[in-house]
């Protein structure tokens, strides 16, 4: 008889047994671990993501009142926990960059000069974040009281050149991808899938059968907003959907027998990062020029709800635009193209791609 290989214990971990329940949590972050093997991937994935929101130098123990102390608090806040993965990604990213200099300063002696300091010679995005993280660490510190005012507060945020909207798709464009990849193609899967919610890559990686509830909407919370969407999935639709978009991504998720739809070739989840190369690789097999990528495919759908007469709220609700200004320029651009184009909506999109 094989006796069973004994699990390593993970460093790092404080273990609580309360009322016959073992509790897990990560010492540096405080972060409470899943109730889970120690070795199971989610427990695994946890405990990576509670080892990034670190400061690299927590091998030791900050002095009260310390900028590394300061950041090991926020790490620990229910506020810090709420946001996005990508809002904390930034955070943790700049705070390391920070505490490298100076994790052992004391947050009353920070002043404005310090921070500009900080931020001297990044280019302007990256000095935005900076000058973000910065912000967020202070309000955090007057929280706690160990300040009375933001040293960074008076700081300009630094202009930056416009930003490129992702080009959308065109009519030519979605019909050569769908003639390269086959229905039945992990390709054909992820296009079909991103086509018709308009999901932004973070999130259409998260999504599988088992977010389609009773009513048939495909529901998730976004990565980047935390807000809500719902997307008919198996219900009866708007007049402003095209149910043969609808009938495409059923037929290609059809033999699917995995949590989630988008899987590598062995049946696991994709990342985020790797996807987003791994679709742009197929895009361009697929002879699809001009930078098309995931992403274009949310603005596509955006634009195809708005020239079918969807109103700004209605497509907000289906994309999770948070910004109406964004989503009435489609409903513009829609408007004025429906006064040249005739008024049958379905033919609103073919025509804007031969313009």
């Amino acid at each position: 008889m094989r006796r069973r290989q004994s699990v390593r214990k993970l460093k790092g971990l404080r273990r609580v047994r309360q009322d016959g329940k073992l509790y897990v949590y990560h010492r540096a972050t405080g972060a409470r671990m899943p109730d889970l093997p120690e070795d199971h991937p989610d427990f695994l994935r946890a405990y990576i993501a509670a080892e990034d929101g670190a400061p690299k130098q927590t091998r030791g123990k900050y002095r009260p009142g310390t900028m590394g102390a300061l950041w090991l608090s926020v790490v620990r806040s229910e506020d810090y926990k709420g946001k996005s993965e990508g809002y904390r990604s930034i955070l943790r990213r700049n705070a390391d960059a920070m505490l490298e200099k100076g994790a052992d300063v004391p947050v009353t002696q920070i002043r404005e000069k310090h921070v500009l300091s900080d931020m001297k010679g990044l280019r302007p995005h990256p000095a935005n974040e900076r000058r973000k993280t910065w912000r967020y660490l202070m309000a955090h510190a007057i929280d706690l009281q160990w300040i009375a005012t933001d040293p960074s507060a008076n700081i300009s945020k630094k202009k930056t050149p416009k930003a490129r909207q992702h080009p959308p798709w065109t009519a030519e464009d979605i019909t050569a991808f769908r003639a390269k990849w086959a229905i039945e193609t992990p390709q054909r899967l992820a296009f079909e899938l991103l086509h018709w919610t308009g999901a932004r890559m973070v999130d259409a990686v998260r999504l599988g059968p088992g977010m389609v509830d009773t009513d048939g909407w495909l529901h998730f919370t976004q990565n980047k907003t935390r807000e809500p969407v719902w997307i008919p999935f198996r219900r009866a639709l708007p007049d402003f959907t095209d149910p043969a978009d609808l009938a495409q991504l059923h037929a290609a998720t059809a033999n699917s027998s995995h949590m989630v739809w988008m899987v590598t070739h062995t049946g696991k989840p994709r990342s985020v990062k790797a996807a987003s190369s791994w679709f742009a690789k197929a895009a361009k097999e697929a002879g699809i020029e001009g930078g098309k990528s995931a992403h274009g495919l949310r603005v596509t759908r955006a634009i195809k709800l708005a020239e079918a007469e969807a109103s700004p709220h209605q497509i907000g609700a289906w994309t999770g635009h948070e910004s109406l200004k964004e989503i009435e320029h489609y409903s513009k651009q829609a408007s004025r193209k429906r006064l040249l184009s005739g008024n049958n909506p379905a033919t609103h999109f073919v025509q804007r791609t031969k313009s």
